[in-house]
C-alpha cells in the first residue's frame, strides 16, 4: 500500500502507526507496516497482563514507561539526533533510538491499545504526548523516558528546543490530529534532507507533504523549490503556479519568482 492509497482509505489517519510507516516508505527496504504493527501489538499484549489490579492510573503509566524505556530499551537519540533513521519507526524499533515524534507515536499506539485516550501534542521544536482524563490532559515526554510534564516543564522544553525563539503559551499543549502528526513527521524529515542537499529524497518528502495537505500552498512551493534544484523547470513552474493558485492571498514574492523564471 502506498501513502496515497492509505490516505484514500483512512483520511483521518485513525491507523496512525501504519500511516507513519507508509509516510517514510521510500527510505525503507520494506514499507509494509504489518511487521511493525505486529511488534507493537506484541508489546501491548505483554503489557496488558502487567496492568495493576486493583486499577491505579499512575501505576499503570509507570509500568508502561518501564517496559518501553527499560525493558524494550527505547530511548531518545541525543547523539545522532538528525539521522533520518530516527524518523522511520521500523528503524527506530531496530535501533532502539528515535526522535521525539517517532517515540511519541509508539508510546501513543501502545497506550491506545491498552485503552488509554492518548493524543499527540506538537510543541515548537519538541513533540510530546498526552492522556485525556475527566479533569483534563496529563502530558508526557517519551523522548525523555516518558516523564510527566506540567506547564513549567513544557515551557522549559520549548525554550530549550527553540533556543528561546518561541514563547510558551498553554495553548501549545492542545492535542493535534493524527493527520497533523504525520505531516509533522514528514516535514521534519524533509527539512533534514534540505539541509543535506539530498534532493532526490527531498522530492519524495515534498510529494508526500502535497498528498497529506493537498489544499495548502506551502507543500507545492516546497516541491517547486526541490524541482528547481534538480533542474526540473517545467515541473517546478507547474508546482509554483499551483502554490500561487492555492494561496489565500497573493504572495508578491511567489509571483515575482514565477515571472523571473518564465522570462529566464
Amino acid at each position: 500500500m502506498s501513502l496515497h492509497e492509505y490516505l484514500m482509505a483512512d483520511p483521518q489517519c485513525d491507523q496512525l502507526l501504519a500511516g507513519a510507516v507508509l509516510a517514510v516508505g521510500p527510505m525503507l527496504d520494506d514499507p509494509d507496516p504489518a511487521p511493525t504493527l505486529a511488534v507493537v501489538e506484541g508489546w501491548a499484549d505483554e503489557l496488558a497482563g502487567r496492568m495493576p489490579l486493583p486499577w491505579n492510573f499512575h501505576s499503570a503509566i509507570d509500568v508502561l514507561n518501564h517496559y518501553l524505556f527499560q525493558e524494550v530499551g527505547l530511548q531518545g537519540d541525543q547523539e545522532t539526533y538528525d539521522d533520518p533513521a530516527n524518523a522511520a519507526i521500523p528503524r527506530v524499533i531496530a535501533r532502539k533510538r528515535g526522535m521525539p515524534i517517532t517515540l511519541s507515536i509508539l508510546w501513543m499506539d501502545v497506550a491506545r491499545r491498552l485503552g488509554f485516550n492518548a493524543v499527540g501534542v506538537a510543541l515548537p521544536g519538541h513533540f510530546i504526548t498526552g492522556l485525556r482524563l475527566d479533569l483534563g490532559i496529563l502530558h508526557f515526554d517519551p523522548f525523555n523516558g516518558g516523564r510527566a510534564l506540567g506547564e513549567v516543564g513544557a515551557a522549559r522544553l520549548v525554550e530549550q528546543a527553540t533556543d528561546g525563539r518561541a514563547t510558551f503559551d498553554p495553548a501549545m499543549l492542545l492535542p493535534v490530529s493524527n493527520r497533523a502528526i504525520i505531516v509533522r513527521l514528514v516535514r521534519n524529515l524533509h527539512v533534514r534532507f534540505l539541509r543535506s542537499h539530498a534532493w532526490a529524497e527531498a522530492l519524495w518528502t515534498s510529494t508526500h507533504l502535497v498528498l497529506l495537505s493537498p489544499g495548502e500552498s506551502l507543500p507545492y512551493r516546497d516541491r517547486a523549490f526541490v524541482h528547481f534544484k534538480r533542474g526540473e523547470m517545467t515541473a517546478g513552474l507547474k508546482d509554483l503556479n499551483e502554490a500561487i493558485r492555492l494561496g489565500q492571498e497573493v504572495d508578491p514574492e511567489l509571483v515575482s519568482w514565477m515571472e523571473r523564471l518564465q522570462r529566464g
